[in-house]
């Protein structure tokens, strides 16, 4: 996702409604960009038309309230891999996602193992639970990410979104 279409997501409601003069307004685009970003938010699930406009679907809610929550400095409880066929911990852990990242794109672990906590759900309940993130919830039960390289994708993607926005 492109940082021009996070900010029409980010410059929706507290509801999730998209009020298309407010937003051209707000962000400064012409309307026809604003039409071509919804359009392809729309196109990607992020975004459907209702009666009165256009409005966030859950999966737009989850990736904004993402944004916000990873923009938000705070300590989430330290995530411990473990290998799951013993249960021995590996002497390795994160508290964010740009730990998580820097883990994953220098091979600091092995990525079967990531692939386990993946698949076992452990991984998600973290986000979800220490960092608020229902939409990696939500994609990696979906079978969108299913192992440390799709793993790897979405937090470039989240970090680049909520520092380029800051």
């Amino acid at each position: 996702m492109k940082q021009s279409h996070l900010r029409v997501l980010l410059a929706s409601d507290e509801n999730g409604f998209l009020d298309l003069n407010q937003v051209q307004q707000k962000l400064n685009l012409t309307m026809s960009s604003l039409r071509r970003y919804i359009r392809i938010l729309e196109r990607d699930g992020f975004v459907s038309r209702s009666e009165k406009g256009f409005v966030l679907t859950e999966k737009g809610m989850k990736l904004k309230k993402t944004v916000q929550a990873l923009k938000e400095k705070r300590d989430a409880p330290a995530y411990y891999i473990t290998d799951p066929s013993t249960g021995q911990p590996v002497p390795l852990s994160f508290r964010n996602y740009s730990h998580l990242y820097a883990i994953l794109a220098y091979g600091l672990v092995d990525k079967s193992l990531i692939d386990k906590h993946i698949a076992q759900g452990y991984l998600s309940n973290w986000a979800r639970d220490a960092l608020g993130d229902e939409y990696l919830a939500s994609l990696i039960q979906s079978g969108e990410v299913k192992n440390a390289s799709d793993l790897l994708a979405y937090l470039k993607m989240v970090i680049q979104l909520s520092t380029a926005e800051k």
